[in-house]
């Protein structure tokens, strides 16, 4: 009996070095500020580790800047959406042309012969336009829109015609500038939507 509680007692006591010898070194492993190199490793050496590839970073529209490329002498009959047909062969894109260009009349619908009228870099390529170049566009047919109105109702049908115009762009153009747009124009503006469709 003596002999078994001896036994006991040894074994308890190895068990109790042990535990210690192992709370040494755990507690060294994180004051050193190191990780214990583990024992066994299941992973397979001959299989490389995953890497986690990052997404790419999103890509950035480059700035739009705009400049004069040339410049235009206005001749009697002429109208700014013949002008931007003849240099950017899209006679709908007049409203941005306008807006870069201070004219004697302030009516968007009138030009005077012998006017110089500056010659923008075009947006776009062909019917291709980023969504800034989208934006500027649009911007500049709110632009012309409030223009018409400040001159008055007789510029009723040119606000029409500009909004529904607009829509060329962007389907969702009239929803979009639909609180800087007056009820019954927009009213109008969609049902020549309606009616006639979106300008191609």
């Amino acid at each position: 009996m003596n002999e078994s509680r001896i036994v006991l007692r040894d074994l308890a006591i190895a068990l109790a070095v042990l535990a210690l010898v192992f709370a040494g070194l755990f507690a060294w492993a994180i004051l050193d500020g190191s990780r214990p190199t583990p024992l066994m490793s299941f992973a397979d050496p001959a299989v490389p580790p995953m890497i986690v590839a990052e997404a790419p970073p999103e890509e950035e529209e480059p700035e739009i800047r705009r400049y004069v490329v040339e410049t235009h002498t206005v001749v009697g009959g002429e109208s700014f959406s013949l002008i931007t047909g003849l240099y950017w062969d899209d006679i709908f894109l007049w409203p941005d042309l306008y807006v870069h260009n201070d004219m004697r009349s302030g009516d968007p619908d009138l030009i005077y012969p012998d006017e110089i009228v500056n010659i923008y870099n075009r947006l776009g390529d062909g019917d291709d336009y980023t969504e800034a170049e989208t934006a500027l566009i649009l911007d500049a047919y709110i632009q012309v829109y409030h223009r018409f109105k400040a001159l008055g109702p007789h510029k009723n049908g040119s606000a029409w015609t500009l909004l529904w115009c607009g829509a060329k762009y962007d389907h969702d153009f009239l929803d979009l500038y639909a609180d800087q747009i007056d009820p019954e124009d927009l009213a109008v503006a969609r049902r020549y939507v309606a009616e006639e469709g979106y300008l191609d």
